[in-house]
């Protein structure tokens, strides 16, 4: 499965919280609660394997992993490669504990203001959108989730499939539309 193929109607399912970028730049500042810093560990060092499996079960139309880019760099490589626009709902997308909060303390690593500039040309944001959820949503990631684009009749399917897989978070975070090719609407 490629990053190419996503479809006007599918869902978009992230199997993991994003913020790793956020919390292991708090680390290094010696900003982090432990049991904060062992959450995002956990997260980090849980394999994509079970949900590559359950979305491979499933069929699904296009699967990009969430890494460097931040999710909403690796989003726009997806909506760019499929030809397709998206959409993503900024509350429905899910946050490892702790990453909010230091990231309104100014903890933010070089990399997501880099990811953020990247995808300027891309994301239509909703006045409502704090820079600091811009941020969070460009946070480059450590060993992040899948966003997997699945047709919107299996969508239910696989995240069921998800959960029975041990893929502990796992959200529909938007979806793909037939705006604009390439571009990418936050909304709150």
């Amino acid at each position: 499965t490629s990053n190419a193929g996503a479809q006007p109607g599918d869902q978009l399912i992230l199997t993991k919280p994003i913020g790793t970028g956020v919390i292991a730049t708090g680390a290094k500042q010696q900003k982090v609660d432990p049991d904060v810093m062992k959450n995002a560990v956990k997260t980090m060092a849980t394999l994509n394997k079970a949900a590559a499996e359950a979305m491979m079960e499933v069929g699904v139309n296009s699967c990009t992993d969430v890494t460097g880019f931040g999710l909403m760099g690796h989003l726009r490589g997806m909506v760019k490669a499929s030809g397709v626009a998206a959409q993503i709902r900024y509350r429905d997308v899910p946050l490892l504990p702790g990453a909010w909060d230091l990231l309104n303390q100014g903890v933010v690593p070089g990399g997501t203001y880099r990811n953020m500039q990247q995808v300027a040309d891309t994301v239509l944001w909703n006045e409502e959108i704090t820079e600091e959820q811009k941020l969070m949503l460009c946070d480059a990631q450590t060993s992040g989730g899948l966003l997997i684009s699945v047709p919107g009749s299996k969508a239910n399917q696989l995240l069921i499939r998800l959960q029975a897989a041990g893929v502990p978070i796992s959200a529909v975070v938007g979806k793909i539309t037939g705006a604009a090719a390439g571009t990418i609407e936050v909304i709150p």
